[in-house]
């Protein structure tokens, strides 16, 4: 059951990243996942806020800058691994055109990465939501934790 979810999401990402490809939506995706990014960053700035405000004498509540260097650190991670799958899509695209090799898509590395990503914000900013007290759909929450619990235990 555990993996059942992370498979979906896969499937997910994937089907996107090829229908994304044929119509050439890199760019706009990436907007979107900036756009997300920022609405990760506020929403985390909001629960430190909020938890500092709750438990004031808490000293596991980290200092908000420090938080908030952190989070633009695993963004600029996340940037770097989508220029690097850009890169290997064009590195694929040019050598294989070499080779005689016939190819219909320009970026599907890079959108499929992006995409990735953008699901990463998404239940980010759900898990956030629901720390600063939204109530969430029960399969979300759910869903929520299967994937923070395999997220948690994946390492390159």
């Amino acid at each position: 059951m555990k993996n059942n979810f992370q498979f979906i999401k896969g499937i997910f990402t994937a089907i996107a990243a090829w229908v994304g490809s044929a119509m050439g939506l890199l760019p706009p995706t990436f907007a979107l996942l900036l756009l997300l990014m920022a609405a990760e960053v506020f929403s985390g700035i909001l629960v430190a806020k909020k938890e500092a405000f709750e438990h004031p004498d808490n000293r596991k509540n980290q200092p908000l800058r420090r938080k908030i260097i952190s989070s633009l650190y695993r963004k600029a991670g996340c940037i770097l691994t989508i220029s690097a799958a850009v890169s290997m899509d064009c590195l694929i695209r040019k050598y294989a055109s070499r080779m005689g090799i016939q190819t219909d898509s320009n970026t599907l590395l890079g959108l499929l990465v992006t995409i990735w990503f953008i699901l990463n914000e998404l239940l980010s900013i759900l898990r956030n939501a629901n720390r600063l007290g939204a109530v969430l759909p029960e399969f979300l929450v759910k869903a929520i934790k299967k994937i923070k619990k395999y997220i948690n235990r994946t390492e390159l």
